[in-house]
């Protein structure tokens, strides 16, 4: 596996599903965001809730082909070194059902604001000394 991939696994349930049996494309960022844990995970990093002063302030997805009931989805999670941004591709048994892209933003609950992301976490999440 390259270096900064993360591999996580979800079982698509029946919750997940649209009238038409397809997991409903909101669900997809229901994914993404177990992949981005689960990366944090992996890199030592607390997650939290009192810890996890981060927003999603964008994602894009590309939907490529339907993804039904029982099947399980790998979403592959890569962290950008230059900014915080993560890519995704999501297969179905080899399959890439999509390609998604989100931008976290470091944020100050109590001022209201973004802020820096702390040396800590940039230590860890990009492997260079903050």
């Amino acid at each position: 596996m390259p270096e900064g991939v993360v591999i996580h696994v979800e079982q698509v349930r029946f919750r997940d599903l649209d009238p038409m049996g397809h997991v409903n494309n909101a669900v997809f960022l229901t994914y993404l965001e177990q992949a981005r844990i689960a990366f944090f995970e992996q890199q030592g990093l607390s997650v939290g809730l009192e810890d996890m002063n981060l927003v999603v302030a964008r994602v894009e997805i590309d939907f490529r082909a339907p993804v039904r009931l029982g099947q399980e989805v790998e979403i592959a999670g890569r962290f950008g070194t230059k900014s915080f941004d993560f890519e995704y591709e999501l297969t179905v048994e080899g399959e890439i059902v999509a390609d998604a892209k989100s931008v976290q933003v470091a944020y100050d609950y109590g001022r209201g604001e973004p802020v820096a992301i702390p040396p800590e976490w940039r230590e860890k999440l990009s492997g260079v000394p903050a």
